[in-house]
């Protein structure tokens, strides 16, 4: 395959505890992961490139799919993986083949196939801090034509931060889901897979921890002690909030297969639906009572922000190709695309506040209560829906020019078709923190987009292959469709494009005993898609933008090794230079954006990040067990997560060290692992938000270490 691809197998992924597109990033050098608020704004990177926003008309630049199905937006992603056989991770613009939200790449998703003899399984896991998970599943045969499975799974975990402020533990979860899986074999020259499943996912938050506050005379009189018990320090694990952060996902989907073999020609169908329903909720100003203040810095009154939102989401697709017979001159597959999807959000924010002569009557610290005469209730109500229609043709080929060279081509046309309503009420005549004036706007776009490589492939050996590549991308028009839209927000983001250039070498040596997979790349992005900070009545917000011109050049080495029949060793490294080009600073924000942004680094791309893992297999003597003993350890340097280049948006360098030791019977396939994750003990961030006034952050699961046990059954 004449790409960069690293594969991470279903049962790496179980003895690792890797359950999710989230700490999918600790097997993958290229792949970094993006924690929003919600899921909705969360989103993954492949080579320090990827789409950051919570706006609804836009899409990733890090396409998901999942047997054969693209999901259209990456929260709809989150889902923990279930019956899982291997995850491809394809790195680079990935267009012709895969569609115009893949310009940074693919996460390609594939669950286990249906053996025809019945098998099953039961796993079981507990871990310390109250985590536990259940899954368990059933596949075989019904009849001759048709072989179905059926798995499900429920986790709970109950989380890593405590909220001072009502003695509750969040930052934990709630899961739970079901797949259905048909595989038929209708006639000799036709079968199909039928593919249904259900998931409901409910996190009592991504906690934003503030980990410290800038050192003003305002500050440290009012904020502070507003604060208090939390101390705001960068390994803080506290909050005080008076209102729990909370994401609840309902994820379910139809998709079906159809493949007709016609004379070694193969025609396929897929066909599928998706529904995506999401609520959040969440302090929005981070504390249980915010002290407003005036330009002069004094206070003007307490005030308590609440954020609540929901989504309706909706996506059909449908593909129709072709695909020619293998070991000829000309190989090919051709295809049409049509892909709908509608979103519809619902966003509130409610701010309490009061005035100066009641803050000090309350000695600037505790909230007033909602019967005082000096009491305002400020409210902003938004309803927007999004709309995108999206046909596309495709073709690509490779040509067997002799038996060790080889051409690749592909093509692929696009038309994109994009439209929003939005309208915001407020009860507030004038803008105030976090609410800004009624407002109404619609709006359309229609683009035409290419997409498409070229390249030439050669052996030096049967264990040596080479690769140069050629790569145009192109991901559609978009708009900054959110709650605090702007007049600035209703003209349509440009495409983004880039241009990518890439070369390979892949080996397999000692009767493959030694693989490895090396490449370097060099690809550049014009009008590119991302989010910018700024501070709008006080309050951080992000704007959408066309951020200007970025690049992404680096190397990367993947490699699996088998030096002696019990040890097995995995992993690779990644050298990532991910940079701002020239920025285009967004209106109003153009004041807060420096040139000196020009020539950093992009958010979320670590410049070094390397894997490596060990498996060595101790057979007991005299039984039928083996102890397996396993270790991973994942680094990455300085990373930078803040477009504007804070200082405070730097989360330092890191190393995750995790072990298992596993008891197994394979004959009676039995299995019992004691895990230990973050050995070192090592607190990292996953997400840093500067603000004028603090910092917040985002701690994930591993922030800490912790241990647990893993038992499973196979029947």
């Amino acid at each position: 395959m004449p790409i960069a691809v690293t594969v991470v197998g279903g049962d790496t992924l179980a003895q690792d505890n890797i359950n999710s597109a989230e700490t999918l990033t600790e097997a993958v050098p290229t792949l970094t992961f993006r924690k929003g608020n919600t899921n909705k704004d969360s989103a993954m990177n492949i080579r320090g490139v990827g789409t950051i926003s919570f706006a609804s008309g836009v899409e990733p630049s890090v396409s998901t799919v999942i047997d054969g199905v693209v999901y259209a937006r990456p929260g709809q992603a989150t889902l923990d993986f279930l019956n899982i056989d291997h995850v491809e991770v394809l790195q680079g613009p990935q267009g012709t083949l895969f569609g115009k939200n893949a310009s940074a790449g693919v996460v390609n998703i594939v669950t286990k196939p249906i053996d025809k003899a019945t098998t099953g399984y039961v796993d079981a896991s507990w871990f310390e801090g109250h985590e536990a998970r259940l899954g368990a599943g059933v596949s075989g045969s019904v009849n001759d034509a048709v072989r179905a499975s059926l798995a499900a799974y429920l986790g709970s975990y109950e989380g890593n931060v405590t909220n001072v402020y009502n003695g509750d533990t969040v930052n934990g979860y709630n899961h739970k889901g079901v797949r259905a899986r048909f595989d038929l074999a209708l006639r000799d020259d036709l079968d199909g897979t039928v593919i249904a499943d259900w998931s409901h996912n409910k996190d009592n938050g991504t906690a934003d921890i503030i980990s410290s506050v800038h050192s003003t005379a305002y500050n440290n009189a009012v904020l502070l002690p507003a604060l208090a018990p939390v101390s705001p320090t960068p390994t803080n694990l506290q909050i005080n909030n008076d209102l729990n952060p909370l994401t609840e996902d309902t994820n379910w989907g139809l998709s079906a297969q159809f493949n007709w073999h016609v004379n070694d020609y193969t025609l396929t169908s897929i066909t599928a639906y998706r529904f995506w329903d999401n609520y959040q909720q969440r302090d929005g100003d981070f504390t249980s009572s915010y002290p407003a203040y005036v330009n002069s810095g004094t206070a003007a009154g307490n005030v308590s922000t609440a954020d609540h939102g929901t989504l309706d989401f909706h996506q059909i697709s449908q593909e129709l190709r072709i695909t020619s017979p293998r070991d000829q001159f000309l190989e090919y597959v051709g295809g049409l695309f049509y892909f709908q999807t509608d979103e519809s959000d619902w966003f509130n924010r409610a701010v309490a506040s009061c005035t100066a002569s009641a803050l000090a009557a309350s000695n600037g610290i505790t909230p007033c209560a909602a019967g005082s005469s000096t009491y305002t209730h400020n409210v902003g109500d938004a309803q927007f829906e999004s709309k995108l229609k999206n046909y596309a043709a495709y073709g690509d080929a490779t040509l067997n020019f002799t038996k060790d060279i080889r051409g690749i081509a592909g093509l692929r046309v696009t038309r994109d078709e994009l439209s929003y309503n939005f309208a915001r009420t407020s009860t507030s005549a004038t803008s105030f923190p976090g609410v800004n004036p009624a407002f109404s706007a619609s709006g359309s776009d229609g683009h035409n987009g290419v997409s498409g490589r070229l390249g030439g492939q050669y052996d030096f050996s049967s264990n040596i292959h080479s690769y140069a590549t050629y790569t145009h991308g192109y991901k559609g028009p978009a708009y900054n469709v959110f709650f605090n839209m702007q007049p600035t927000d209703t003209k349509a983001l440009a495409p983004e494009t880039s241009n990518s250039y890439e070369v390979g070498l892949k080996s397999s040596a000692f009767d493959n005993k030694l693989v490895t997979a090396l490449a370097a790349w060099y690809t550049q992005y014009r009008n590119y898609q991302a989010n910018f900070y700024d501070t709008v009545d006080g309050l951080t917000v992000s704007h959408l933008t066309n951020a200007g011109d970025v690049s992404s050049r680096g190397v990367s080495l993947d490699f699996t090794a088998r030096p002696i029949a019990a040890l097995n060793l995995g992993g690779g490294i990644a050298y990532t230079r991910a940079k701002i080009d020239e920025f285009n600073c967004p209106p109003p924000a153009a004041a807060n954006c420096a040139a000196s942004v020009n020539g950093q680094p992009l958010p979320y791309a670590p410049k070094w990040k390397s894997v490596v893992r060990a498996d060595y297999t101790i057979p007991l003597h005299n039984t039928d067990y083996d102890v397996v003993l396993g270790t991973s350890y994942t680094w990455q340097s300085a990373t930078q997560y803040d477009l504007a280049q804070s200082p405070d948006g730097i989360q330092g360098a890191y190393g995750l060290w995790d072990a298992n030791i596993t008891l197994a019977n394979y004959a009676q396939g039995m299995r019992y692992s004691l895990l230990v994750k973050n050995i070192g003990d090592k607190y990292y961030t996953i997400s840093r938000v500067p603000t004028g006034t603090y910092v917040r952050q985002i701690a994930p699961r591993d922030a800490e270490r912790y241990w647990g046990i893993n038992v499973r059954k196979d029947f």
